[in-house]
């Protein structure tokens, strides 16, 4: 579990050392950089997965220094995973190429059980001169006094990361899969792929499934399972006359589809049954689901859902958390309604300063919290003072 994390020229953040909590909303205005830390905390992820798993020189990342930064690009984070401390850093200096889009050659540095390790050069570098084979990954390899199966229990915990923006009409959809396991994706699609795994192989966890989202929804009595006709693209490859040819070729096969019992009304196909209904069990199976993430990050927790729903479901999460206490959910917000039912501290609020870098803060920085924290529920007191005052916090705060 990520207890703090700390940027350095990561797109709107030019320096953020911040505190999290096992559950933590992120609230403030469009394009202040809310979906940025989630954003950066998903690289992280990726960029420890494949440089703790594979002997690399370096993980070839996207473009995202803060603009007009010179200095190198950092992703920090440090915590207790699986009742092991430790911390990992994703370092990375600006490379362009000579020809193409630039890149960031990240490497990776850290500790578990307070055994420091290094993965990659930090001195990579490439002058204008330098050939496209030079920017590939090349075999560097884990350094450091520290067991291989500290490190794979790392990287197992970090990679147990989901982000999730679900898109209503994605996770409406009939899926197939031919996987073992079905998955579902960041956008929602393979719900009912992943439903109907859980409704023949693990009936128990659908059933959990089910009887969460009934307490968040309560007009939904039942969750049910059809066949339905899914369509598939595929690319045929045709030899003639010595040359190959790839022909794209549809195909119908038999999937799966959602329906929904409703009150009053069964049968209820899901793109009728309301896009917070669709939302809430997309979270529900991507919490209680096959992966067992550690690590959820979710834009926009409220998920379409009526104020007294969205009471409902943050009871559903911590509920979920309970039983699973080395869950952690990061998550955005813009509604108040949310943060009512939120511990203070569990509040971090952003900010776009003039210069046009990000800012975070806790809702319990603020000068006037303790004088008004008895008379407002968290939503109150961030809806009557807004993020302004993080501007005016003045000096070189930590967090600009």
């Amino acid at each position: 579990m990520i207890e703090k994390v700390q940027f350095r020229n990561f797109k709107a953040y030019r320096s953020l050392d911040l505190e999290l909590e096992p559950f933590t909303v992120l609230v403030g205005p469009n394009a202040s950089g809310k979906t940025t830390l989630l954003e950066g905390l998903s690289l992280l992820s990726t960029i420890a997965s494949n440089l703790l798993g594979e002997d690399w020189n370096h993980w070839p990342g996207p473009f995202v220094q803060s603009h007009g930064a010179q200095s190198p690009v950092e992703i920090g984070a440090s915590g207790e995973w699986g009742g092991t401390n430790g911390s990992v850093r994703a370092v990375s200096p600006a490379v362009r190429i000579p020809h193409g889009p630039p890149y960031l050659p990240f490497v990776l540095n850290g500790s578990v059980a307070d055994k420091p390790f290094k993965v990659g050069r930090e001195n990579i570098g490439l002058s204008p001169r330098a050939s496209s084979s030079e920017n590939a990954p090349r075999v560097g390899g884990v350094h450091g006094n520290v067991e291989r199966w500290l490190l794979n229990h790392l990287r197992a915990e970090l990679s147990a990361t989901s982000i999730l923006r679900f898109v209503p009409k994605v996770l409406a959809m009939a899926s197939y899969s031919d996987e073992v396991v079905p998955s579902l994706a960041p956008d929602g699609s393979g719900l009912s792929s992943v439903l109907a795994y859980f409704k023949l192989s693990q009936d128990e966890v659908f059933s959990e499934i089910e009887q969460a989202l009934k307490q968040i929804v309560p007009a939904v009595r039942r969750i049910r399972i059809e066949r339905a006709a899914v369509e598939q693209t595929a690319v045929r490859t045709i030899a003639l006359d010595d040359q190959r040819h790839e022909v794209p070729e549809k195909r119908t096969l038999w999937g799966n589809q959602v329906v929904f019992d409703m009150k009053g009304a069964k049968g209820v196909a899901p793109d009728s049954a309301g896009e917070g209904t669709l939302m809430v069990l997309g979270l529900l199976t991507a919490l209680m689901g096959p992966s067992k993430p550690r690590l959820v990050l979710l834009d926009d927790i409220e998920l379409s859902l009526h104020p007294a729903a969205q009471a409902r479901l943050i009871a559903a999460l911590r509920a979920i958390q309970k039983r699973d206490p080395q869950l952690q959910i990061i998550a955005t917000s813009h509604s108040p309604f949310i943060l009512n039912d939120l511990d203070p501290k569990e509040v971090r609020m952003t900010f776009l300063a003039d210069n046009g870098f990000a800012r975070c803060e806790k809702l319990t920085a603020h000068p006037e919290f303790e004088k008004w924290k008895g008379l407002m529920a968290p939503g109150e007191f961030w809806s009557s003072v807004g993020e302004d005052w993080i501007g005016k916090l003045g000096g070189t705060a930590p967090n600009e």
